[in-house]
């Protein structure tokens, strides 16, 4: 399996759909500005598959405006991205069990924070 197969086999696996967005704000963006960068993710035509860079660059400017409280899972979704992006074409993805149980703890945490705080997020965004 190539990479980018196996990283949207990860992504499916362990991202979650968002709908909504806002939260605290302890040390980090706000609820308002987090739920913006998510529309304009969903706004944008980034596909991971074909624009790995693209996606980063979208979840890196998603985590400048994250609260305090959501950066570390937004961080967490880009180090899983980028790990299984730089694993050599044989990878064993077995391998990567714990990144994508870490990656899926991050996606839900994102996710409920988005159901209680944005509106006009699709129900599928990130499968």
């Amino acid at each position: 399996m190539n990479k980018i197969a196996s990283f949207t086999v990860l992504v499916g696996v362990g991202a979650m759909s968002f709908t909504a967005c806002g939260g605290s704000d302890d040390g980090g963006g706000s609820a308002d500005g987090f739920c913006d960068s998510l529309l304009e993710i969903d706004n944008s035509e980034i596909d991971p598959d074909t624009d790995f860079d693209g996606a980063i660059k979208a979840l890196e400017d998603l985590k400048s405006n994250a609260p305090g409280d959501l950066k570390s899972d937004v961080d967490t979704f880009i180090s899983v991205m980028e790990r299984v992006n730089d694993a050599p074409d044989d990878a064993d993805f077995a391998d990567y069990e714990d990144d994508i149980n870490k990656m899926t703890a991050a996606v839900e945490n994102i996710q409920t924070f988005a159901d209680e705080n944005c509106e006009g997020l699709p129900d599928d965004m990130f499968n």
